[in-house]
């Protein structure tokens, strides 16, 4: 086998990309020469990837894993050959992984996998080697929710140092810092701590809410630092990056910083980073993704970080408009909304408004519809539309009293709605909550006038209770 073949069979293996067929291969070729083994392993210690194989034990392995394994008992005798014939040399190796000085970056601990990818999918999943006094292993954020990504549920628990890695799909993760991370497959990304990560390949949005400050996501040629901001991150498989600033500032590699409405090209060429238009249309649903906004149904579409900040001059004749606001707000026991049970409301309101029995935390969101048609004429325009979100709706907000007395608790800092004709919704308008509060089911008629609710969420924190 040449060089080339077995340094890429190499790679497939710490990647968890081997075939049934590769595996084959890699036993025909330990078996062609004695001194293939030793060296192949030997590979694996240089590059600080050795699994500590030799403490495997079946009950070590996943359910799933388990379940696939006796599924394809022609892949596992072929799984098994390849790591018992790899055990054989670890005993060895693994003192001398003690003994040998590592460079600092690469003293991770890692997942190793193994695949079929024929008739199922064969995995083995093996502790690496690491110093004492790493923090691999501790939890440092949490999948929030994830759509067509096999493997990876909403509420898995992330560790330092786990690479995450997919072909499609796309997953929304909250680090322990508050900031959360939305990335769209194709992508693989590493989580390097409670507040840092590391982008190899993929489209993500980044956002910092409220105070946090300090996120680090790294890429091939750049380390981004946010100072209070959200940001895209455009990354593809040569390492090609752009970067695009939608709100706030960040630095790059403590040296050069962009404020939002900048974007940066990086290359290998490149001695450093080139300023290009700025980019939004590839991020547009990180950008919904990382609100917690999981699908919109009809011409829906969430507000984009410039028409955010000013809902009230925002005019759309073809969309109903979503503008995130304010996250994390503290509603007390006491305040009124109009409702918080599932089903449908209409206007009038007197017989609904509902008293908070306790105190919730709650990120909001403005659903506006605005076609923006001249006021002294009357047009009647009819919309409907459907918004799932990935934790349930605790409170709406559909009267323009209650909208106006909650502007300065729920709105973001300098919205100016006194320009704002007829708030809320109309006698032909009617909101559905579903049964497990997390989709929204609006039909709004509006003849002259803006309608506009609030759909208030419950922040992540909250889910545990829910």
């Amino acid at each position: 086998m040449k060089e080339a073949r077995w340094q890429r069979l190499l790679e497939d293996f710490q990647d968890g990309a081997l075939s049934e067929a590769e595996c084959r291969e890699l036993m025909e070729w330990f078996d062609e020469d004695a001194a293939n083994l030793p060296a192949f392993v030997e590979e694996l210690r240089t590059g600080n990837t050795l699994a500590a194989l030799h403490m495997m034990r079946s009950d070590g392995i996943s359910k799933t894993v388990k379940d696939s394994l006796e599924r394809q008992d022609v892949s596992v005798d072929i799984s098994q050959s390849v790591r018992q014939r790899i055990e054989s040399a670890a005993p060895r190796l693994a003192a001398e992984v003690g003994r040998t000085p590592l460079p600092r970056r690469k003293r991770t601990l890692r997942w190793i996998g193994m695949t079929g990818v024929a008739a199922a999918v064969v995995v083995a999943f093996v502790w690496l080697l690491v110093p004492r006094g790493t923090d691999h292993g501790r939890v440092v954020a949490t999948v929030q929710n994830v759509r067509q990504v096999p493997g990876i549920s909403s509420g898995d628990a992330l560790h330092s140092r786990q690479v995450l890695k997919f072909d499609r799909g796309r997953i929304k993760v909250n680090f322990q810092s508050g900031a959360r991370l939305a990335i769209q497959g194709p992508a693989e990304f590493q989580l390097l701590g409670p507040n840092s990560a590391q982008l190899r390949y993929g489209v993500a949005t980044v956002r910092v809410p409220g105070e946090i400050k300090g996120f680090v996501l790294e890429t091939p040629y750049q380390r981004v630092t946010d100072l209070g901001t959200s940001f895209g991150v455009d990354v593809d498989r040569a390492g090609d990056t752009a970067i695009s600033v939608f709100e706030g500032e960040i630095e790059l590699d403590g040296q050069r910083r962009l404020i939002g409405g900048q974007t940066v090209a990086l290359t290998a060429a490149a001695e450093a980073p080139r300023a290009i238009p700025y980019a939004m249309d590839q991020f547009l649903d990180t950008w919904r993704v990382s609100f917690g906004v999981e699908q919109l149904v009809g011409n829906v579409r969430v507000a984009s970080p410039t028409e955010r900040h000013s809902p009230g001059l925002v005019e759309d004749h073809d969309s109903l408009l979503l503008f995130p606001e304010r996250e994390d707000v503290l509603l007390k026991q006491g305040d009124v909304v109009n409702g918080t049970d599932p089903g449908t409301y209409r206007r009038p309101f007197r017989k609904q408004t509902v008293t908070l029995s306790e105190d919730v935390r709650v990120d909001s969101f403005l659903l506006q519809y605005n076609p923006g048609h001249d006021e002294s004429v009357s047009v009647k325009q009819e919309f409907q539309g459907e918004l799932h979100f990935d934790r349930p709706i605790v409170a709406l907000i559909l009267q323009k009293d209650l909208l106006d007395a909650s502007d300065a608790q729920l709105a973001l800092p300098g919205t100016n709605f006194r320009d704002i004709f007829r708030r809320g919704i109309n006698d032909a308008d009617m909101v559905g909550l579903s049964l497990d509060r997390r989709v929204l089911r609006v039909a709004f008629n509006v003849t002259n006038g803006v309608d506009q609710i609030r759909v208030l969420v419950a922040t992540d924190d909250n889910l545990t209770s829910q």
